[in-house]
């Protein structure tokens, strides 16, 4: 079920505060238009009823996706690697075979739906992009600040992300051969599986691949 809350949200310009509807729940198969609202951020746009000012206002939002059979529940720079929800589990035992994760920012909220909806595990991507990002931060000269999946070229047999390097943040496109995915992607559903059958959202991100490489080093 798709949830809207009321809430004043105070303006940083003229501090009027406004009662703002602000969509907590989404499910996609009640409103199609989810999708795109998530993806141009339409649902994180605020402006001041009363001097006009906009601006973004970021909030959480648990976004479902019965088709596909994931859930993503993003909470603004979050950093607790578990999020359990009992009443959901309690009442929705269904919900066991469903993918759930909790991501820290909307681009990871992107990313995710964009790997689900195409069959792509995201614990193997993950993986892959700890490996990629080593090889951009020795290139650019630069610590890697954020990284996502881009795409898969099967004529090319690559797997390509878009990086966040250095102070200024500078967006830098790295690939890798395919076959590095689908080796961590072997790792994965040979020792990673039980992660799956958790109850909870997973934050399933760099500090889970670089803990995950820990313990399959340690095997």
């Amino acid at each position: 079920m798709s949830e809207t809350v009321s809430k004043y949200v105070s303006c940083p310009k003229c501090q009027q505060q406004t009662a703002t509807n602000i969509l907590v729940s989404a499910n996609t198969a009640e409103n199609p238009d989810i999708r795109k609202m998530v993806f141009d951020e339409a649902m994180f746009r605020w402006k001041c009823k009363k001097c006009g000012f906009s601006s973004r206002y970021q909030h959480p939002l648990l976004y479902n996706d019965i088709e596909h059979k994931f859930m993503i529940y993003y909470i603004p720079n979050v950093e607790r690697q578990k999020v359990a929800d009992q009443k959901l589990e309690t009442e929705f035992a269904e919900l066991s075979d469903i993918r759930k994760r909790i991501v820290p920012d909307i681009n990871a909220v992107k990313e995710k739906i964009i790997l689900f909806e195409n069959g792509i595990n995201d614990m193997a991507v993950e993986l892959t992009k700890l490996a990629v990002s080593e090889i951009v931060s020795k290139e650019t000269g630069h610590n890697v600040y954020a990284g996502y999946y881009t795409d898969i070229n099967d004529e090319k047999n690559t797997i390509s992300f878009q990086f966040f390097v250095g102070g200024e943040k500078r967006s830098y496109i790295q690939s890798t051969r395919l076959e590095v995915y689908k080796r961590f992607l072997d790792i994965v559903k040979k020792h990673f599986a039980k992660d799956e059958k958790q109850q909870g959202f997973l934050n399933i991100g760099k500090d889970w691949a670089k803990s995950a490489l820990e313990k399959y080093k340690n095997l």
